[in-house]
């Protein structure tokens, strides 16, 4: 059945809409030249865009004018993951997966079971497919911390079937739950008659892969973005882990074709240089950590919740100082996100990591904000760009 429509006048041209997009909302990308974009959390690292740009250089023309065959990117990312190529499905972006996953599972099922905060993405194609969503906590207290109790019980007293999402590691928080904590959620799914959804959009940040979980449980579905931890955010790469027959259900709605072809090629050359990935990952939680003293060291009632990803979250017992360090930063060129509006992290703001000057000038720029009686600072970046462990030949 249709839902309830509209009619627009198109300058004297009528035709009847959805009414399923009222009150969402829509703004595209905008340029911001000379801004140090700190919000977005793309994977920003001298090395990983040293890496990037060398495999793009060298990619044939024809990989990047034909239509893409996936086979040989599937048969890397299934490895990658100690997965079968058959578990495997790309999407362009996580954002495109969570939009199938909504429109292919969930809309079925007429129920979505959301641990909030959870990526915007989630209500937004959960409106459009005019699915119920039931948000349950996923963070309590002050400095919050993860609390896998109340999604525990919605999935015990949900009548079954329905579709569960949970973000490990959270965003925008950054906490994490353990794996035996994960695989209560998934047995409880299971038992419940319920699909698990897992958004690991930061895990490789942290070391973490749910895939295991997929190979064991077939109500285990796992959002995994390359977009993120290949810094490949401009060619929107992702994929569903899932059991085959999901797959075979999923790739009806065929997301392939909505993946480019210098995305798959690309995938296929980086998805098998994990060693590498591994050093990247392993400076980028360097950088994180040198940030993160270096703040705390200024700013002692502030804590960062742990343990993040390619991001640091701030906590902080003042309501006002995620907003207050958010414009502080932006007075300067620098983005940043204030979550004092999303529930359960109130006082946090969220920094992403560039390189180690721009981490430094931005503590710098944050030292400011613990005594707003005084005006904002000037602050220009450090010259030169030095690395801990040095340069590395890719």
């Amino acid at each position: 059945m249709p839902g309830p429509i509209r009619t627009v006048d198109l300058g004297g041209f009528r035709f009847p809409l959805g009414t399923e997009t009222l009150g969402l909302s829509w703004q595209p990308r905008e340029r911001r030249p000379g801004t140090l974009n700190l919000k977005s959390c793309e994977l920003q690292h001298p090395w990983s865009d040293r890496l990037v740009c060398d495999e793009l250089a060298a990619l044939p023309p024809a990989e990047t004018i034909a239509y893409p065959f996936q086979d040989r990117a599937l048969d890397a990312v299934g490895t990658y993951h100690g997965l079968d190529a058959g578990h495997v499905l790309l999407t362009a972006g996580s954002d495109n997966g969570i939009g199938l996953v909504v429109d292919a599972l969930v809309r079925p099922a007429g129920r979505l079971l959301l641990q909030e905060p959870a990526f915007e993405a989630w209500r937004h194609y959960a409106a459009l497919r005019r699915v119920q969503v039931t948000g349950v906590p996923g963070v309590t207290g002050a400095p919050p911390t993860a609390d896998p109790g109340p999604l525990l019980d919605a999935l015990r007293n949900t009548p079954g079937p329905a579709v569960a999402a949970v973000t490990n590691p959270g965003s925008p928080s950054g906490l994490l739950y353990a794996p035996s904590t994960m695989r209560r959620f998934a047995e409880t799914a299971r038992e419940q008659g319920h699909l698990l959804v897992i958004d690991e959009a930061y895990g490789d940040f942290v070391d973490t892969s749910h895939a295991p979980l997929v190979a064991e449980f077939p109500n285990v579905v796992v959002v995994h973005s390359y977009s993120k931890a290949f810094a490949l955010a401009g060619l929107r790469v992702a994929a569903l882990l899932v059991h085959p027959d999901l797959r075979a259900h999923l790739g009806r709605f065929r997301p392939e074709n909505a993946v480019g072809a210098p995305g798959v090629a690309l995938l296929e050359r980086l998805a098998p240089q994990r060693a590498r990935w591994r050093e990247i990952w392993r400076d980028v939680r360097a950088v994180r950590q040198d940030f993160t003293d270096r703040v705390l060291s200024t700013h002692h009632e502030w804590r960062a919740l742990q343990p993040g990803a390619n991001f640091v979250t701030f906590w902080s017992p003042g309501a006002a100082t995620a907003d207050a360090a958010r414009d502080h930063l932006a007075a300067h060129r620098v983005r940043i996100r204030s979550l004092s509006d999303v529930p359960g992290l109130r006082g946090c703001f969220r920094v992403s990591l560039a390189d180690r000057p721009e981490m430094e000038r931005v503590a710098r720029l944050l030292d400011a904000v613990a005594d707003r009686t005084h005006p904002p600072i000037s602050v220009t970046a450090a010259p030169g760009k030095t690395a801990r462990h040095g340069e590395r030949p890719y």
